[in-house]
């Protein structure tokens, strides 16, 4: 694996693509070349803060240059990002700032109603030195400062000093250290070294989205996940992609985005792909730049997967992948060809750098077919959780295996599929029940727009299946119809015991169905 640094990775592309369009930002675009001299500036100005090599730094903030700059700003002093989903608040920000002892937070001023600032200086975090707001704010004197008033303080740090901070990166530097969603218990930090960064990042390039610097990329995921900043922006300033940030779903304005800007790579969490292959304005919008749209994260039906490539043309490759926090993206992929079936009801076979293996509860690996935990072992796997060697030592094999919480199995041809979240699994008289599993057959009940499955307590089975069920427009749907369809199509334990009917399934950032929020629905 390179011992070259992120960051020194980045000065290379900056040069070789030097008046290419980098990132497009709100005062307009910035080429190549003006994102590393900004990049630069705030590295001295943070230098000029006492920031030193390994001191943590967060970005609380929705996609935007100015998130960008202050990533590779950091980067460049030396720093550790801590990025911070844009969702959290104030509460679970300061258990993530205090935990990684963050020493300067950069930050949005306001995001709708919720003012990020506010909930900062509300906090206990005793680390806390600066705040840096993005979007304006704050006159340099005082602990709130605009980003503008933090980049004009580079001049106290000469370039010469820079290019020494720069030089002393390795490939070992922890680079960033990405909070684990807190789905399942409290958040975790995920340290990545700059070697395993750049590993993934060109897993990313060559083995999955084949970027090339004539790409247009539409970053739907938000910077503060994986999915968004190593898959998302990060990858692409590597390699001369044009980066077009997205922070709002509008399915109409994505739609005249893609003709507007030609975009070439898109993903798109399930909702939205459905919510522009519905849209009226879709039918006459020029789709044909796209080669790529990336889906999943959620279980999604076959005919989405054909609708999507009708709707973007069969020049249009549509995927869909598994990937984690902990393997620093990626762990397996479809690929160009798959029919509709294998995209949309697998998540492709494991990427070549990785050993990827389904075991039981005793780590040994299970057979073909059979449903266990995946385990994976790697290059580009966490080394372990930031601080927490409990955690860490509960997560791995004893041959060094990453046990990733995700219950699953692989077909004869290597083809993986995610039935659950271990914890998410349930018992019905002693059956274990996945819920994606059952989810994927609800799929096809006609009428269901989508679906979501939780086990719930009862008293003579210990727990049952719960439907929440989304309908498509029109559909005539009623709690026994759902069930009668259930008891013909599944095995009786599998059957949900009842169904809500909603407007929509609440989902996280990244698109995933939230649900810890759905049990708090009767």
């Amino acid at each position: 694996m390179t011992e070259q640094s992120i960051y020194r990775r980045f000065q290379q592309s900056a040069r070789i693509h030097a008046d290419r369009i980098a990132i497009r930002g709100d005062a307009g675009d910035l080429s190549y070349t003006a994102l590393e001299q900004a990049s630069r500036d705030l590295g001295r100005a943070l230098m000029a803060c006492g920031i030193e090599r390994g001191d943590r730094i967060a970005i609380w903030g929705v996609n935007s240059a100015p998130w960008a700059m202050a990533a590779l700003g950091i980067q460049a002093a030396g720093g550790t990002l801590v990025p911070i989903g844009t969702r959290l608040r104030g509460r679970e920000a300061e258990g993530i700032l205090n935990d990684a002892g963050a020493r300067i937070v950069f930050c949005d001023e306001k995001f709708g109603s919720f003012n990020y600032v506010e909930a900062l200086l509300e906090r206990d975090i005793p680390t806390l030195e600066v705040i840096v707001v993005l979007d304006g704010g704050g006159d340099g004197q005082g602990k709130v400062i605009s980003l503008s008033a933090l980049r004009a303080r580079a001049g106290q740090v000469s370039e010469d000093a820079l290019d020494q901070r720069i030089a002393q990166a390795t490939g070992d530097d922890i680079i960033d250290i990405i909070f684990t969603s807190g789905t399942t218990g409290k958040p975790k930090g995920v340290p990545m070294t700059s070697a395993q960064s750049l590993f993934a990042c060109d897993v990313q390039r060559d083995d999955i989205a084949f970027f090339t610097q004539d790409d247009v990329f539409a970053v739907t995921y938000p910077f503060a996940h994986n999915a968004g900043y190593r898959a998302g922006w990060q990858v692409s300033v590597l390699n001369g992609v044009k980066i077009i940030p997205v922070s709002t779903f509008e399915p109409g304005e994505l739609l005249r985005m893609i003709e507007r800007e030609k975009l070439t790579f898109m993903p798109l969490a399930p909702p939205i792909a459905q919510g522009i292959i519905d849209h009226p304005d879709r039918i006459g919008t020029d789709m044909t730049s796209v080669r790529l749209v990336a889906t999943g994260g959620t279980t999604i039906p076959v005919r989405q997967v054909e609708e999507l490539r009708d709707a973007f043309g069969p020049g249009t490759v549509v995927q869909t992948g598994y990937g984690l926090t902990e393997t620093a993206g990626s762990v397996t992929t479809t690929l160009p060809g798959d029919a509709p079936e294998v995209v949309a009801k697998t998540v492709g076979r494991a990427l070549a750098c990785l050993d990827v293996k389904i075991v039981g509860p005793d780590h040994q690996e299970l057979p073909v077919g059979e449903v266990g935990e995946i385990a994976v072992r790697g290059p580009q796997v966490l080394k372990g959780y930031y601080n927490n060697p409990e955690a860490t030592a509960s997560a791995f094999t004893s041959d060094g295996f990453f046990l990733t919480g995700d219950a699953g199995w692989v077909d004869e041809k290597g083809n993986y599929s995610i039935t659950d979240r271990i914890k998410d699994m349930y018992l019905v008289g002693g059956f274990n029940c996945y819920p994606a599993e059952i989810e994927g057959m609800m799929q096809g009940i006609p009428g269901v727009a989508r679906v979501a499955v939780i086990g719930v307590d009862d008293q003579r089975l210990g727990q049952v299946g719960r439907a929440f069920i989304v309908k498509a427009p029109d559909a005539q749907l009623t709690e026994e119809a759902v069930i009668a369809w259930c008891r013909k199509e599944m095995a009786n334990y599998k059957v949900p015991r009842s169904v809500r009917f909603i407007d929509a399934l609440p989902l996280n950032a990244t698109g995933k169905v939230a649900k810890i929020e759905l049990r708090g629905i009767d």
